[in-house]
């Protein structure tokens, strides 16, 4: 198989020459490096690629050509190498359009014109594209292979397990695909339960429970040793950033998350609004690279593990974890988020994972290509959902009980949805009922004014309707407000008075539950502000408090 393909362009044959010799001294071992001096030999060198099925990774495009204007060559080269990482060279001068050129050509980074050293202007966003791309186009003999059917939910449970924790897999579907009758033929499982899991090293697992996967899939399941010096149980952004902060100084540090890295921030599609990315990033590979960040400074991450139960000794806080192994830490950080709360409309909780889908549940994406989708919400989740849903459905309808996005929703993001011409929001409407045998095939819609119902059509429905804070496993060992998000700091005291149970002299320090040397972090917080950057810095913040703790305590 031929090596993925870097492609350069630019129409000055000086700087055309320099890029090459620098992105060949780098990167000519694992890439085939192409050049272009003209956006028609490039378009007719890309259009072979093509033809040939070779991989095309990175395209670096000059943005200021003199016969072709950048968005121009990408509206011609339109949907062929969807998957390479696009950069665009620029001027100094330039700076001022970056955004815009960005946003009309589909690039995620910009290179200044000239790069020198390559090692501090070229190589960095490079890397960092090549570093994505290759996660998500993996070798075809290195990705799994998940044969079932499509409405399964068993299926549906591992192909989502899967996507989460951002393993290469291909799902071949008995009723559209005919490979996978072959392959599950080949291997003499006719008669297997579904669905079957095909690891790379010829590994079988027939209907596997999701632990038992990860386990097959060389994940770290068991914890290394039996004390930390700080735990931290839930990898959403709060999480990840408190094992980065917590690895890179000094103390020894576990990483507990039962579904996969990222939470629900790592299942959005696009998130717009972090700092440093100005055309965005998706929850997958901010989740990625801040978990790659975690494990190369030395943190260790359990996935899938959930903390059972927690109990407090003489400072030293125990967690029971779902293996049946205990872990003893003296800091204990709850990151452990929110849940999707749960539509109570008749049908949906039987035809769940089968139709109907909490959260954005992008595995499921290809197969919704051509269908009407429905997605009900009207928060930031339910617009990047339905955003990323109109690049492979006809049609999507976005069910709102209120008179429109503006209450809980970003403009700039509202301003997309209207943009869209295949998003429809239909106001003051919720879903009353799911229609189905073995998966979903209609739904039930009311006017919450009028009470007029409507069945319609449907066999993609998914669900973003706000969500309840998730640390059943904690029991009653911290305080909680009514709604169950945990107090912490000042949010403790009452008229400036430190609780009856606090044991010691001092206030509780900001993120600290009511247990001294537990805090608690992003969304399960109360007050929490709902935002990844501010997760990511709560985690940040409750590392150094960790070690404020550690040192009052000996």
């Amino acid at each position: 198989m031929a090596a993925p393909v870097i492609l350069a362009l630019d129409d000055d044959p000086e700087i055309l020459h320099r890029l090459r010799e620098d992105l060949t001294a780098r990167y000519a071992d694992q890439y085939r490096i192409l050049t272009a001096h003209s956006a028609h030999s490039a378009l007719d060198l890309l259009e072979h690629l093509h033809e040939t099925r070779e991989k095309l990774a990175v395209l670096v495009i000059d943005h200021d050509m003199r016969h072709m204007d950048a968005s121009v060559f990408f509206e011609t080269l339109g949907d062929k190498h969807p998957g390479a990482k696009r950069v665009l060279l620029t001027s100094f001068e330039a700076d001022d359009a970056v955004t815009g050129l960005l946003e009309a050509t589909g690039a995620t980074q910009w290179i200044h014109k000239p790069w020198y050293p390559p090692q501090n202007g070229l190589y960095p966003a490079i890397d960092d594209l090549l570093f994505d791309w290759t996660s998500e186009n993996p070798q075809p003999s290195q990705a799994v292979r998940v044969v079932g059917h499509q409405w399964a939910r068993d299926a549906h449970a591992i192909k989502d397990f899967l996507g989460r924790n951002q393993v290469p897999f291909r799902w071949l579907d008995l009723d559209r695909s005919r490979e996978a009758g072959e392959v599950l033929k080949d291997n003499r499982l006719e008669s297997a339960a579904l669905p079957v899991v095909l690891l790379p090293d010829g590994t079988v697992l027939e209907d596997p429970q999701l632990e038992v996967l990860a386990e097959s899939l060389g994940m770290h399941v068991h914890a290394d040793r039996q004390y930390y010096d700080v735990a931290i149980v839930g990898a959403g952004p709060a999480g990840l950033a408190a094992a980065v902060y917590g690895a890179t100084e000094g103390l020894s540090t576990v990483l507990i998350e039962k579904e996969a890295p990222g939470g629900q921030a790592g299942t959005s599609s696009r998130i717009e609004n972090y700092l440093g990315f100005p055309t965005g990033v998706s929850g997958a590979d901010l989740a990625r690279r801040a978990l790659t960040q975690a494990k190369r400074f030395g943190a260790e991450v359990l996935t899938p593990v959930a903390a059972t139960k927690l109990s407090l000794t003489s400072g030293y806080k125990t967690l029971e974890l779902s293996d049946g192994t205990t872990i003893t830490c003296r800091g204990l950080i709850i990151a452990t988020g929110v849940a999707y709360r749960h539509l109570p409309a008749e049908g949906l909780d039987r035809l769940t994972g089968a139709g109907v889908y909490y959260g954005a549940a992008t595995t499921e994406a290809l197969a919704a290509e051509g269908q009407h989708v429905y997605v009900v919400g009207s928060a930031n989740s339910a617009g990047q959902g339905a955003k990323y849903f109109s690049k492979f459905a006809a049609q999507v309808t976005m069910i709102v009980r209120g008179p429109d996005l503006a209450a809980h929703m970003s403009q700039y993001l509202i301003d997309q949805i209207n943009d869209t011409g295949n998003i429809e929001v239909i106001p003051h409407t919720h879903v009353t009922r799911a229609i189905g045998e073995d998966h979903l095939e209609q739904i039930e819609l009311e006017n919450v004014e009028t009470g007029e119902k409507q069945t319609v059509p449907s066999t993609f429905l998914f669900i973003f309707i706000g969500a309840v804070p998730s640390h059943d496993w904690l029991g009653d060992v911290v305080a909680c407000d009514d709604q169950g998000y945990i107090l912490t700091g000042p949010d403790l005291l009452t008229e400036n008075r430190l609780p009856d149970a606090w044991p010691l002299p001092r206030h509780p320090f900001h993120l600290e539950t009511s247990r001294p040397g537990i805090f608690a972090t992003g969304d399960v917080r109360h007050g929490s502000i709902r935002r990844v950057a501010g997760a990511v810095g709560e985690g940040s913040t409750a590392i150094q408090l960790v070690h404020r703790y550690l040192a009052e305590s000996g």
